[in-house]
């Protein structure tokens, strides 16, 4: 349990990485002053502690004391290059620095499963992690923000708390989901694994309806046209991954605050008055976190579907597939292997005296040795062979081949395979043997069953000629075609 989960061993990090804390905080802190509304303190929008606190979690061999120095000096070069004074930029970092380490204190308790927002109730508890370092940088901030600005501490501790928490909440997310953070500087620091997509015009609708409805809060303004995308993202949040929405719901998030400072958003209200300003970051925060908790239940709910799709095809017995997974995927590949009229062969598979095993061991001894054959045939199977369990001691394989000799050598593998276990089965040591029958096709037929009833001819002849043995059948290039 904890954020560490699936990570190295945290150890001393290189110079480079290092190097890389420090201009990764740097730069986000730029970032964040340039979003000071006119005549403000403070950022409208402050990205750097949310993106230190989610390398921290993710890469935790970085949390260690290059790593904090490495921030330090990032907040501290940010703010003197902007003109303040350094008991000023010690004092912010300070704040800086203690709500990071107080998030991360709480995301050690956070289970592993939650850390990627993937379960239906991982939002919340990420929210209630991050609520905890944002009551520390309230804390701190008060007075800083009392000593520094002036601020009325009850005041400074609502606008630490709320500015804090809204920051977190638009912006980890985003590190949390991201698909691959390299821990190899010069590859980057962020690699994302490119993966096929088929490019569907209809799947960027949602996306498009979010900035649409972005551009829409700009030409209409008032108060309500903050609220303008929320249609969008929950759209959005049924329509893609948990990466995605993390993605729309920060890019919504710094749009409408940094908007709504500027002046592009005119929302009616003086963002002067602290109590209007704290309402709109609340309210931004929320509209962002409804899209975020849809999407970590969609992606329990495409999970848990993903979980049922794989048990109504595969044997429960074996793991492998069952005979409904075995002849869906074998219309699939045969499909592949007739469009380019390719070889094709099918071996039926029977362990010999199966029955004796259970009259005279029991079940439970039988179901052994089934798991036993099925993990030796296995092994010796490719990725694009298809291999299932079809009946109570039957197997079956459907692959491409090049020919009747490479069919008899991969039948003789397989029954050498199963003849070397031995299996310590109530004080006795068993011996499995199978029987294969294997048919082949020089172009593979658009139906399987003369493929298959020629393979379980093969395999009733090897049977009959005394078992532990294979048999395998050439076929004319036209059968089934």
């Amino acid at each position: 349990m904890g954020y560490v989960a699936g990570s190295e061993a945290r150890g001393a990090i290189g110079w480079r990485w290092v190097g890389l804390v420090f201009l990764i905080v740097a730069l986000w802190s730029l970032f964040g002053i340039l979003t000071r509304p006119m005549g403000g303190h403070l950022a409208a929008f402050w990205p750097a502690n949310a993106v230190l606190l989610g390398l921290f979690i993710r890469l935790p061999e970085l949390a260690g004391p290059r790593g904090w120095s490495a921030a330090v000096l990032g907040y501290l070069a940010a703010d003197i290059a902007t003109g303040s004074s350094l008991d000023k930029a010690a004092l912010l970092t300070f704040a800086n620095l203690i709500s990071v380490a107080a998030c991360l204190l709480a995301f050690r308790r956070v289970p592993t499963e939650h850390v990627a927002l993937s379960r239906p109730f991982s939002v919340p508890i990420m929210v209630g992690a991050l609520v905890f370092g944002a009551v520390a940088c309230g804390a701190v901030g008060t007075v800083i923000g009392n000593h520094l600005f002036g601020q009325p501490y009850i005041d400074g501790f609502v606008f630490w708390f709320v500015t804090e928490l809204g920051n977190y909440v638009a912006i980890l997310p985003v590190m949390l989901t991201l698909p691959m953070l390299s821990r190899e500087p010069t590859a980057g620091l962020i690699s994302l694994r490119m993966r096929r997509v088929d490019v569907d015009p209809g799947r960027f609708a949602p996306f498009l309806a979010v900035l649409l409805s972005g551009l829409a809060s700009v030409f209409v303004g008032g108060p309500g046209a903050i609220a303008f995308p929320v249609p969008a993202l929950l759209w959005a949040a049924v329509t893609y991954g948990m990466f995605a929405n993390a993605l729309l719901a920060l890019l919504f998030t710094a749009w409408t605050l940094i908007a709504v400072s500027r002046g592009l958003i005119s929302i009616g209200l003086d963002l002067n008055d602290t109590h209007y300003l704290l309402s709109l970051r609340t309210g931004v925060m929320l509209i962002a976190l409804a899209p975020l908790v849809v999407a970590s239940v969609m992606a329990s709910r495409n999970e848990l579907l993903g979980r049922l799709q794989s048990l109504a095809v595969t044997d429960y017995l074996t793991g492998i597939l069952n005979r409904t997974g075995f002849f869906q995927q074998g219309a699939g590949l045969l499909a592949g292997l007739h469009a380019r009229q390719a070889p094709v062969a099918a071996l039926m598979i029977d362990i010999d005296h199966f029955k004796s095993v259970n009259d005279s061991y029991g079940h439970p001894a039988g179901d052994e040795v089934l798991r036993a054959v099925a993990c030796a045939l296995r092994g010796h199977m490719r990725a694009g062979d298809v291999f299932g369990r079809v009946g109570g001691e039957e197997f079956c394989v459907l692959l491409g081949v090049s020919g009747q000799g490479a069919t008899e050598t991969l039948a003789d593998r397989l029954c050498d395979a199963v003849r070397a276990l031995r299996l310590d089965v109530a004080g006795s040591v068993l011996s499995p043997t199978v029987s294969i029958g294997a048919a082949v096709a020089a172009q593979a037929p658009d139906d399987a069953s003369a493929l298959m009833a020629a393979a379980d001819k093969a395999l009733y002849q090897a049977k009959q000629a005394g078992r532990d043995r294979h048999v395998v059948l050439d076929l004319a290039p036209a059968t089934g075609t």
